[in-house]
């Protein structure tokens, strides 16, 4: 089965504690009613802590009391669960969940930690994948690419956005316009995984569409060069 997942990348330093005793303290804050916020799941996989983080957001809606001819706001709490997974080799944290979710997690990490967790964006952009994709011994098929400042002719410029079928055009307009590709989309062949595609767009985040068994592999590979 194909899927397609978006992850969120960070660097995470400042803080002199081994995994374990990370975990222990994400048990000290699980989640509890009370405070509407904290860890529901905690596992050490090798180097990597996976994690769950459940969020409670009190929400209104409007309710209408027949009985009294008025309407009443009534309180509905929502829930949400967010993956968030800590690689102590690599000093990373990152989630498969939307960036908006991701960023409550990184709060609330804040708030356990206190100043000495440090938070940082992760270089993701099109060039630097690019290069870890290479360096992985991987081939990559540019398919689309969106290039901000292309110059069409002396006074003629802006965006533009290409579909490829050559490969050598691709890795052309890549070297032409290094720094100002703001999207891009490669197919992949590698001797280890099925034909799978990368799309990246904005820092810290890429996006995977691959066999469902082949995910995690490829992220655990593509964030050794990050």
């Amino acid at each position: 089965m194909e899927t397609k997942q978006t992850v969120s990348f960070n660097r995470i330093f400042g803080l002199d504690l081994d995994k374990e005793s990370i975990a222990h303290f994400f048990e000290s804050k699980r989640y509890s009613e009370n405070a509407g916020i904290g860890f529901t799941y905690i596992h050490i996989e090798d180097d990597v802590i996976v994690t769950k983080v459940l969020i409670r957001t009190p929400s209104y809606i409007q309710n209408y009391n027949i009985q009294e001819n008025v309407f009443e706001k009534k309180i509905v709490n929502i829930y949400e669960e967010i993956e968030l997974l800590w690689d102590f080799q690599y000093g990373l944290i990152y989630s498969t969940s939307s960036f908006v979710k991701f960023s409550k997690a990184k709060i609330f990490l804040r708030n356990c930690f206190g100043p000495g967790a440090i938070l940082k964006s992760v270089d993701c952009s099109p060039e630097k994948v690019f290069e870890g994709v290479i360096s992985l011994g991987w081939n990559p098929f540019i398919t689309d690419l969106s290039i901000n400042n292309f110059v069409y002719k002396e006074g003629i410029s802006g965006r533009f956005t290409i579909h490829l079928d050559n490969s050598k055009v691709g890795n052309e307009l890549l070297s032409q316009y290094y720094n100002n590709i703001s999207k891009l989309t490669m197919n992949i062949e590698s001797n280890i995984f099925s034909s799978f595609t990368i799309s990246v767009s904005r820092q810290s985040s890429l996006t995977i569409r691959c066999q469902e068994t082949d995910f995690w592999s490829i992220v655990n590979s593509i964030k050794k060069n990050l």
